[in-house]
């Protein structure tokens, strides 16, 4: 029981840290969710912005096309300039004077009478305000460019099926949750693993190097716990502090869903039918050797580190190992299979958007949790041999 002692005496002391709980509570649990709503409040705030602002649109050739030209005028929100220079016009763009400029050429009215094809130059900058001014010119254009088809079609009497030799029917048999998991599963995996990471990092950094700084690893060691028992110890707190990390992110994602503005598709409802108890028990099932595979990985950088700062600089780089296979999994085309299922990471994030899409075989998830499960076995055997070497533990 020398473990659960060292167990219960470590985890007294991280929840008295006021920094682990900020990490592992404020963090997952309220920052994230605001964040997130902020930053689509904002993508949204400033597509309204972009279709109310008013447009100074400049056009060059205006006689050429009077109805076009009428029903530019006629748009909302639309200041039109004439002008006869295409540089200077195009150099106002650029130095965004003008928000496009619309250049209608002299022999527009003869082809379109002439039912042939006249071609309209539009100069825009689409690096600013969302491309607004090159969508709503187009949109005009587009509806004007439809009345003259429709016409010609009535005045030749022509069939409007010759128009479209091949007509696609669409039918997806994909479920909702189906398509919902291939767009957005991915990203819960990912924020699983990232915050499982970040949740053991800084209870990895205490228990580990952050004792040897304060002088309290030797008064550890000299009580009659065995190093087996002190690692156990230390081990499960870390363990523990990265799941509830990653659990409390989850009920962030959660949170943050039912703070989404009402859209046409029932995100929450599809949300919360998706992350069912069942789904919610099989994904954390898979976090616990993730967490247990950080934890020994980041205690045995910390007892290795000389230093609470060379235990950082160790432990940065792995961020980056981390999460390139998470991001992997967000990829469209890659599926859980037999070899995918074997690779660390990549497998989780495969499997969370198998199982949230309702297609989960169970074969697979087996060797998911085999693999995940392997990888932590070798990680905390790593753990335990480098911390029963004293030239590790006190490495100066």
């Amino acid at each position: 029981m020398g473990w659960f002692i060292i167990l219960v005496k470590e985890l007294t002391d991280m929840l008295r840290d006021r920094r682990t709980i900020f990490m592992m509570v404020v963090m997952p649990l309220m920052v994230i969710p605001l964040l997130m709503t902020t930053a689509i409040k904002l993508t949204q705030s400033q597509v309204e912005k972009a279709k109310d602002k008013e447009l100074r649109v400049a056009v060059i050739g205006e006689t050429a096309a009077p109805e076009l030209f009428e029903r530019l005028s006629k748009e909302e929100n639309f200041f039109l300039v004439t002008m006869t220079n295409a540089d200077s016009a195009r150099a106002m763009t650029a130095e965004q004077t003008l928000d496009g400029v619309v250049i209608i050429p002299q022999h527009f009215s003869e082809f379109v009478e002439g039912d042939k094809q006249a071609t309209i130059r539009l100069i825009f900058k689409s690096s600013e305000s969302l491309n607004a001014a090159r969508r709503r010119i187009e949109a005009i254009i587009d509806q004007y460019d439809r009345e003259i088809v429709n016409e010609r079609i009535g005045r030749l009497q022509l069939d409007e099926t010759i128009f479209d030799a091949i007509a696609i029917e669409r039918e997806d048999v994909a479920s909702t949750e189906e398509r919902f998991a291939e767009v957005a599963g991915g990203y819960l995996p990912y924020i699983f693993i990232i915050f499982g990471f970040m949740g053991s990092i800084y209870p990895a950094l205490d228990l580990g190097v952050g004792e040897k700084e304060r002088g309290t690893l030797e008064t550890i060691l000299s009580s009659p716990a065995s190093r087996f028992d002190i690692v156990m110890g230390k081990f499960i707190v870390i363990v523990l502090f990265s799941i509830s990390t990653a659990l409390l992110a989850l009920f962030g994602v959660l949170f943050m869903v039912y703070l989404l503005p009402k859209t046409e598709m029932d995100v929450a409802g599809v949300v919360m039918d998706m992350m069912g108890p069942r789904s919610i028990f099989l994904i954390m099932s898979m976090v616990l050797p993730v967490a247990a595979f950080f934890a020994a990985v980041s205690l045995a950088i910390s007892v290795f580190a000389k230093s609470f700062k060379e235990a950082q600089s160790m432990i940065a780089p792995l961020n980056i190992i981390i999460i390139l296979p998470a991001m992997v999994g967000m990829l469209p085309g890659f599926k859980l299979g037999f070899v995918t299922a074997a690779i660390p990471i990549l497998n989780l994030s495969l499997a969370t958007k198998a199982i949230l899409g309702g297609k989960a075989n169970p074969i697979l998830i087996a060797e998911v949790y085999l693999s995940l499960f392997l990888l932590a076995g070798v990680a905390i055997y790593g753990c335990v041999k480098w911390f029963n070497r004293e030239e590790t533990l006190f490495r100066s």
